[in-house]
């Protein structure tokens, strides 16, 4: 089985939570697995830019990323892949830590700026640019590349930094990149695991979380509006992964001892899959 998993920086912030993430992926490796892991970092880039005064600009919950947010970007994500590398080591892992533009694993070009409409007090429309400055969007990933790394025995850890054809650093999205590269390598499951359990009806209500989500379902929820907003974007993700053709997503929390491997097997979290 092919897996694509996603692991939060708020899951990796934390000691314990990240030892046992650790301890489920060597597990999964020794399995038959085959892994690559995809780290963010949106926590911590954002702990470290509030430490240094750095402003904090976000649009739709999308980071805007100019040069002093980038520098640490790159600061912040290396750390944290050579970090959770090295304890993949520890566990007798052949772990590999990598950006996601090393050895050309992804193309990517600078996402364009974003056209809104805004309406004043008056109630005049008026049409505003959003720039996001250094964010990448993927163009391409060239899947021979974590081929080979497998092939060679080799677990890639990559972390959400791309790179333009003229060598300029971006600021990928982890989600985004995780969902491309589980396309691409047409991946049994994709597992992304956060501070949350799964897919909530009411995003304050733990018990509303649902256990198994088809598309049709899924679909049907975001026309009725039957899903708080911190649940959208993990949804609609989800059915791009699923119509590219994987498998199966599995959102689970990895704040549980044994929620990803329960979560591969379906018992943890919440599950989607095509219908």
């Amino acid at each position: 089985m092919i897996l694509v998993v996603k692991l939060g920086g708020k899951v990796l912030d934390q000691d314990k939570p990240r030892d046992h993430l650790c301890r489920q992926l060597a597990q999964l490796a020794q399995d038959g697995h085959r892994l690559i892991i995809v780290h963010g970092g949106g926590k911590q880039l954002t702990d470290l830019s509030n430490r240094l005064g750095v402003p904090i600009v976000q649009h739709q919950g999308r980071r805007v990323t100019d040069k002093a947010t980038l520098e640490l970007a790159t600061m912040v994500f290396s750390a944290m892949n050579r970090k959770l590398v090295s304890d993949l080591v520890a566990l007798g892992l052949s772990a590999l830590g990598i950006s996601a533009f090393d050895a050309r694993l992804t193309c990517c070009h600078r996402r364009p700026p974003l056209s809104i409409t805004t309406t004043d007090s008056s109630g005049h429309e008026r049409a505003e640019l959003i720039d996001f400055g250094l964010v990448g969007e993927i163009d391409s990933i060239d899947t021979a590349v974590v081929q080979q790394f497998w092939d060679s025995g080799f677990m890639p850890v990559v972390s959400c930094l791309g790179a333009d054809q003229n060598g300029q650093i971006l600021n990928i999205n982890a989600d985004t990149l995780a969902a491309e590269l589980a396309i691409s390598l047409q991946a049994t499951q994709l597992i992304s695991v956060s501070d949350v359990e799964g897919i909530y009806l009411d995003i304050h209500d733990v018990s509303s979380c649902i256990p198994e989500l088809s598309t049709t379902e899924a679909k049907e929820l975001l026309r009725q509006g039957g899903l708080t907003d911190g649940m959208v974007p993990k949804v609609e993700t989800a059915l791009k992964v699923l119509e590219g053709g994987v498998g199966s997503v599995q959102i689970c929390s990895g704040l549980k001892e044994n929620a990803l491997l329960e979560g591969v097997q379906g018992k943890e979290g919440t599950r989607m899959k095509r219908s």
